[in-house]
């Protein structure tokens, strides 16, 4: 069976490979999978010391699918149903990226003067990223590379660093306050 030793070594080294904001929640969903299995394919897999192997392919098959327990489950935006007084409401979860300029958020100043902070060329990409519509949909990494002429990878490091100083500043200022 699965030891706590060998739990919190896998979970070590999918640290290596897994972003921290995504980790416990797919380390947490893999475990369950794996604890699904016949005990005699697990204990196989222990004993062969494949069990490394097998759960990093299991982390990363779930990661990057979009099909996966664990994307439906924490990454995609979902409807939920809720019944209650004799009424049905369904209120559909915000996507991610629509948090960063939504009117209705209490923080969209907030956000707004983080952004301000910014290198330009960050600042702008962003919001291009995040308000442009290409051919009436938001914009894809790709499509704003064919559209700026901007390497995608490019565009990829500056958004995703965008995200992480919005999300770091954004820490430290509820945290002062």
């Amino acid at each position: 069976m699965l030891s706590n030793k060998l739990a919190i070594e896998l979970k070590e080294v999918a640290a290596n490979f897994i972003p921290a904001d995504d980790l416990d929640d797919l380390t947490q969903e893999v475990f369950l999978y794996l604890l699904e299995l016949p005990s005699e394919k697990l204990q196989q897999l222990i004993e062969d010391k494949q069990i490394k192997y097998y759960f990093i392919r299991l982390c990363k098959n779930n990661y990057y699918s979009k099909t996966s327990k664990y994307h439906y489950k924490y990454r995609k935006p979902v409807e939920r149903i809720e019944y209650t007084n004799g009424r049905l409401g369904i209120t559909k979860k915000q996507d991610a990226i629509n948090l960063y300029f939504n009117t209705d958020i209490e923080d969209s100043d907030l956000i707004h003067n983080i952004l301000a902070e910014l290198y330009w060329y960050e600042r702008e990409l962003f919001k291009l990223y995040v308000l442009g519509k290409h051919k009436d949909k938001k914009y894809t990494y790709s499509t704003l590379s064919q559209h700026t002429k901007i390497s995608r990878m490019s565009i990829y490091t500056t958004i995703k660093g965008v995200k992480r100083y919005v999300r770091r500043r954004l820490k430290e200022v509820r945290n002062d306050i």
